[in-house]
């Protein structure tokens, strides 16, 4: 009973002593290394605002213009539409306008203005060839020729239905001019008027109608037109 009571205190000291030189071991290893040094929390970098760019001299109504016509700001606002407003001073600084953003190619963007990624430069390349192409008209139903193309069939079905169908569209012309005529009646017949104040009107039988009494002069002459009338209906033959 007595050896196993010392062999448990045995055991218990050399415990206690082993936890007593690791915890000294401990300490010493902490104090030889210094405390590193506080690393600037990079979230906290990213919180700094940016400096904020002058606003642009381009409305987005100008970008429906010819590139030709754009200005400096007018490109750079057409890269922030894109999704690059970072490339926004590069460009501006280059005096990138349209005349020059014409000859930009996917190399000048590696190399002159550090577009790494292959997929921003094709985009913004591939959008440039878009407004281009826009300009052109070329790939558009609004180019000439390939309107004429798309409007070929339509050409051939009229000229064959207006062979087939001529009398049946000749009929109905016709119903549409005369309702046309109906609704729109002839302007009325101008009376011709003479020298004399008098009109085809107020000649002859009528006229006791003129605004203007006939000088003695009108009334021979009158009767001299009545006489040579009817001289003229006296050798005229009957006709049976």
């Amino acid at each position: 009973m007595r050896g196993r009571q010392q062999l448990l205190r045995t055991a218990f000291f050399m415990l206690l002593m082993l936890s007593v030189a690791t915890v000294t071991v401990a300490a010493e290893e902490a104090a030889a290394d210094p405390a590193p040094e506080a690393v600037p929390d990079a979230a906290a970098a990213e919180a700094t605002p940016a400096p904020e760019l002058p606003p642009l001299n381009c409305k987005q109504v100008e970008l429906l213009e010819t590139i030709d016509t754009w200005s400096v700001d007018c490109v750079a606002m057409w890269l922030e539409n894109l999704g690059f407003p970072e490339l926004r001073t590069a460009f501006t600084g280059n005096k990138m306008d349209g005349l020059a953003l014409k000859e930009l190619t996917m190399e000048k963007l590696a190399d002159d203005y550090g577009v790494s990624e292959e997929d921003q430069r094709k985009k913004i390349y591939y959008n440039l060839k878009d407004v281009l192409r826009k300009d052109s008209s070329s790939g558009n139903t609004n180019h000439y020729s390939q309107m004429f193309f798309w409007l070929l069939p339509f050409i051939g079905l009229y000229q064959y239905l207006s062979v087939k169908y001529a009398k049946q569209i000749e009929k109905a012309m016709k119903k549409y001019k005369k309702w046309q005529d109906a609704r729109n009646p002839p302007p009325p017949v101008k009376v011709e008027t003479y020298d004399d104040g008098t009109n085809e009107w107020t000649r002859g039988t009528n006229g006791d109608l003129a605004f203007e009494k006939l000088t003695k002069e009108q009334k021979k002459a009158q009767k001299i037109e009545r006489a040579e009338a009817k001289k003229k209906a006296a050798k005229t033959p009957k006709v049976d």
